[in-house]
C-alpha cells in the first residue's frame, strides 16, 4: 500500500525542461495548437509538455537505480500523455497528471484517486501494456488550466527559452512526483475480483471509462527498481 512518505520526487534541470519543450515543439504541430479544439492551445501544450517531462524523468531515475529502457512511442490523449517504454520485453506505460483541484494536495489525490488507466477493451486481460506508472505535477488542473487560458504564448517562433519563461516553466524543477505503479498481472487479479458494477468508474461529462486502480493500493515507486531486475 501506497503512502506519502513513500513518494518519489523527481526533480528537473532548467536545461532539462527546455529539452523537453524543445521535444514538445518539435513534436506539435502548430496550426492544431492555434485552430479552435476542444482545448486551448496553451492548455494542449503544457499536457504535451508534462509527458515529455515525466519521461525524461522516469528515464533518468531508472537509469541512475541500473535501468536502461528504449523509448518505443508517444500515445497523446484527450487526458493525458502516455510514454511507452519497453524494457526486458515489457511494455511500460506512464501516466502524467496534474492534483485535481478538489483534493488540493499530493496526500489527499494518493488517497482518493487511481492510476488513470483509460479503458479501451472489453476485458482487462486486454488492457494495453505491463507495467502502468503515475506521475503527479504538484499543481491544481483547474486552476493551471485557467490561468494557462489568459497567457498570450507565440509557439510559431518555437523559442525554448521564451516559451520556458511565458509558462512559468521552471515550477517543473520541483513539481514532480513518482506516486505508484502497477503490473498487469496484479491489476487482472484485483479488477475480476470485483463486482462487475465496480470494476470501471467514470467523471461527469466524461465520454471515458476507466479501470478501478487505486493508487493507494498500487506498489511504492522503488519497488519498481527490483521489479524490473526480476524480469
Amino acid at each position: 500500500m501506497v503512502s506519502f512518505e513513500h513518494i518519489l520526487h523527481l526533480p528537473l534541470t532548467e536545461s532539462e525542461i527546455l529539452e523537453s519543450i524543445q521535444k514538445a515543439l518539435e513534436n506539435s504541430n502548430i496550426s492544431e495548437l492555434d485552430n479552435l479544439r476542444s482545448r486551448h492551445p496553451n492548455i494542449q501544450f503544457d499536457c504535451m509538455l508534462r509527458g515529455f517531462l515525466g519521461e525524461f524523468a522516469i528515464q533518468k531515475w531508472l537509469k541512475e537505480n541500473g535501468i536502461e529502457v528504449e523509448k518505443t512511442n508517444l500515445i497523446l490523449e484527450d487526458d493525458q500523455v502516455d510514454i511507452d517504454f519497453v524494457y526486458r520485453g515489457k511494455n511500460i506505460e506512464l501516466k502524467t497528471s496534474l492534483v485535481p483541484d478538489a483534493d488540493q494536495t499530493i496526500q489527499n489525490a494518493i488517497l482518493n484517486r487511481d492510476i488513470k488507466l483509460i479503458k479501451r477493451e472489453d476485458k482487462i486481460e486486454n488492457l494495453r501494456g505491463d507495467i502502468h506508472l503515475q506521475v503527479f505535477f504538484n499543481q491544481k488542473r483547474k486552476a493551471k488550466d485557467d490561468w494557462l487560458k489568459t497567457l498570450v504564448v507565440d509557439f510559431t517562433k518555437k523559442d525554448p527559452q521564451r516559451i520556458y519563461d511565458a509558462i512559468s516553466a521552471w515550477r517543473y524543477r520541483e513539481d514532480m512526483f513518482f506516486v505508484g505503479w502497477i503490473d498487469k498481472g496484479s491489476l487482472i487479479e484485483r479488477i475480476n475480483g470485483l463486482l462487475p458494477k465496480d470494476r470501471t468508474w467514470t467523471f461527469p461529462k466524461s465520454s471515458r471509462d476507466f479501470w478501478n486502480c487505486k493508487i493507494l493500493n498500487s506498489n511504492k515507486p522503488t519497488e519498481l527498481i527490483d521489479f524490473l531486475k526480476s524480469i
